[in-house]
């Protein structure tokens, strides 16, 4: 009987509530584990062996990774490579030039961080390695610009401010690399106006530039397609710094070799003839000469009417009519006769 009460009265002890006093902490379970302490470790990314990867097979790895189908492997090789280039001094065993054979195609990719981490890595290049590829970079560049995406289009306007800021002289004065970008510029505003032909033609169709395209969806980009144009144009009007002649010149430039890249470029004697649009325009008057031929009068045409829209797009508008006026306004036709201008007019043949 005796046990019989003892299990009783422990079972009952199971569901009575314990009385607490004031001021008298609540006594612990038996089973209380104590995790007050605090423990302190060193965690290492990577642990030190004999087999480590070496800096320069780490780098050529990440290269190799930019080609993956993963977005984000893309953007995280991106990365990796962008912080080598930005170390002191810089990690870039592979060189420029094949680095940028690498990762231009890349400036078209579909996916907006990899573009962005491309950008962040082009601007970590030495200037000085960056000019010998202006003609290559260009092309692609022109390829983003032309994009049928806005995305795109719009990241191919920073990679543009970049080439210039690094070697905007280099840009403006290399073979196709005047003419072009600014066609496509007029392609991207829609500011093309068709040459009107000799004959008069009785279809009823009329050209005028299209200041607006695109601007319902994507507001913000037609003004920065503008001040990007006024760069460029900034770029290509810029007058050249005078320097002065001493006697020691004539002789220096047929003794010296020519400090410029491809001094002879310009006469085509190794290469396939080029037409107007692939001509290298080394001096400031014969930019302005072919820009007042060919695109003078549908730039002064779009940026009246988009002044007239006011607003963001009428400010860009007012930069780059500042540096029409600053760019041209000096300009003097010349005297020359073209090809396609009345030669043999007044002569009997």
């Amino acid at each position: 009987m005796g046990s019989s009460a003892k299990k009783k009265k422990e079972k009952k002890k199971d569901f009575q509530k314990p009385k607490l006093k004031v001021g008298k902490a609540k006594p612990k379970a038996s089973n209380f584990t104590d995790t007050s302490f605090k423990s302190k470790a060193i965690v290492l990314q990577q642990q030190l062996a004999e087999n480590a990867p070496d800096p320069t097979e780490r780098f050529k790895h990440n290269l190799s990774l930019t080609s993956s189908r993963s977005d984000t492997q893309r953007r995280d090789a991106l990365s990796y490579l962008a912080g080598q280039l930005s170390t002191n001094p810089p990690t870039n065993p592979v060189g420029t030039s094949t680095l940028l054979q690498k990762l231009l195609p890349m400036m078209s990719d579909s996916s907006g961080p990899v573009r962005g981490q491309l950008l962040k890595l082009l601007r970590n290049l030495p200037a000085d390695e960056v000019r010998p590829h202006v003609e290559k970079i260009m092309l692609y560049i022109r390829g983003t610009m032309t994009n049928i995406s806005q995305e795109v289009k719009d990241d191919g306007l920073n990679y543009m401010e970049w080439l210039l800021d690094v070697a905007g002289e280099d840009v403006v004065s290399s073979a196709g690399c005047w003419v072009k970008p600014l066609r496509d510029f007029m392609s991207v505003l829609g500011w093309t106006i068709k040459v009107t032909p000799a004959t008069a033609s009785k279809s009823g169709w009329t050209s005028a530039p299209r200041t607006t395209f695109g601007a319902k969806k994507y507001g913000q980009s037609f003004p920065r397609q503008m001040l990007v144009l006024a760069k460029f144009l900034e770029m290509g009007f810029k007058p050249g710094m005078p320097i002065p002649w001493t006697s020691n010149d004539w002789f220096s430039n047929i003794g010296c070799v020519p400090r410029t890249p491809d001094p002879f470029g310009y006469l085509g004697l190794f290469k396939p003839p080029r037409d107007e649009d692939g001509e290298i325009y080394r001096n400031r008057e014969d930019r302005q000469d072919i820009f007042q031929k060919r695109f003078m009068a549908a730039v002064e045409a779009g940026v009246d009417m988009a002044k007239k829209e006011g607003g963001t797009a009428g400010r860009a508008a007012a930069t780059l009519d500042q540096v029409l006026r600053d760019g041209m306004g000096d300009y003097e036709q010349n005297s020359r006769l073209d090809d396609d201008e009345h030669l043999w007019d007044g002569y009997i043949m």
